[in-house]
């Protein structure tokens, strides 16, 4: 039911915005369908966590001003989502797509929610990624955009960095980078 709920959210949110730095949707399977299938855009060079610490990190194609223009590309994106009354809830390099000339693509859409404009938060859950999540939201439950702009600093260090947002090999207070930064 988790997964339905998911797949049902992330049409639902998708089919009413479009931005040139988000994933388009192009369709998905019906209800009455066996299987959940989401047909997107193809984006072929990767995630930025790909190319930051993962199979693609020795490439070199991520230079200063391709950094940069990640950073605020994903930013517009993220700016857009929060005048469209939508926060992603799970922003991170991984849901960070790169199209053949490297403009961003921000993806994954299951765990984002619809915000009600008369209200300055949305009182829910914790969900998303450990190292990428609002300490705020996971200790007050209280969901906000500003959940979005901290996740988006955490994807800032990386891109600065290279270091992925949690190593466990790294030393223990500074397993999560945005405490080695602090640090």
């Amino acid at each position: 039911m988790k997964r339905v709920e998911q797949f049902m959210n992330e049409v639902e949110i998708l089919s009413k915005i479009r931005h040139q730095n988000l994933v388009a949707l192009y369709g998905c399977t019906s209800q009455r369908s066996q299987e959940l299938i989401l047909v997107y855009e193809y984006v072929s060079n990767g995630t930025v966590a790909d190319h930051l610490h993962g199979n693609r990190s020795k490439s070199g194609l991520l230079t200063w001003p391709v950094r940069l223009s990640i950073a605020i590309e994903s930013a517009e994106a993220l700016a857009y989502l929060h005048v469209s009354d939508v926060i992603h809830r799970d922003v991170k390099t991984n849901n960070i797509l790169l199209d053949e000339n490297f403009q961003v693509k921000v993806a994954d859409f299951g765990l984002s929610r619809l915000f009600p404009t008369d209200v300055t938060h949305v009182s829910t859950a914790p969900q998303g990624t450990p190292g990428y999540v609002d300490p705020e939201y996971f200790q007050c439950y209280q969901l906000t955009q500003k959940s979005d702009v901290y996740s988006f600093g955490v994807v800032l260090m990386e891109l600065i960095s290279s270091l992925p947002a949690v190593d466990m090999n790294r030393h223990r207070q500074d397993i999560n980078l945005v405490n080695m930064a602090v640090n």
